[in-house]
């Protein structure tokens, strides 16, 4: 299985064939039960670091789309309210761009999955993500390996 290092994480690994075989759940499954998948958003894009991100794409496992485009505010500023929110928000995995290394450590441990260093139009990184292309080299941020 591939691993791929986050960028700005050099001691970090997210599992992208992994995620997404772990993730698949009935489609008829409950909002509020499962655990969920993020993308943050920055005009109509994943946005470039997680750190800074101020909203998040939902998506359901299993579905096709965004959860009736669900885009929620993120309302904390420092990382570990951040941590705090998407635990609340019951967020499984997120697919981002960059993040710091005190982040990241601090969403695993909170098992929480991360893909990183991923960018592009949110609808295209969700459909390549669902179809398992999301390796391909127009989702790299430059510099990401």
């Amino acid at each position: 299985m591939a691993t791929r290092g986050c960028i700005f994480c050099p001691k970090s690994h997210s599992r992208l064939l992994q995620a997404q075989s772990q993730l698949t759940l009935p489609s008829n499954s409950r909002f509020s039960g499962v655990r969920l998948i993020a993308v943050p958003v920055f005009t109509g894009r994943v946005s470039p670091v997680l750190d800074n991100c101020t909203q998040l794409c939902l998506l359901e496992p299993g579905s096709i789309r965004a959860t009736k485009n669900k885009t929620v505010k993120i309302r904390e500023s420092s990382i570990f309210g951040r941590v705090a929110e998407f635990e609340k928000l019951r967020i499984k995995l997120i697919i981002c761009g960059a993040v710091s290394e005190a982040f990241y450590n601090l969403l695993r441990q909170a098992d929480i999955e991360l893909i990183c260093g991923i960018t592009g139009d949110i609808d295209d990184v969700i459909d390549a993500f669902r179809n398992g292309m999301l390796e391909q080299a127009r989702f790299r941020m430059p510099g990401f390996h």
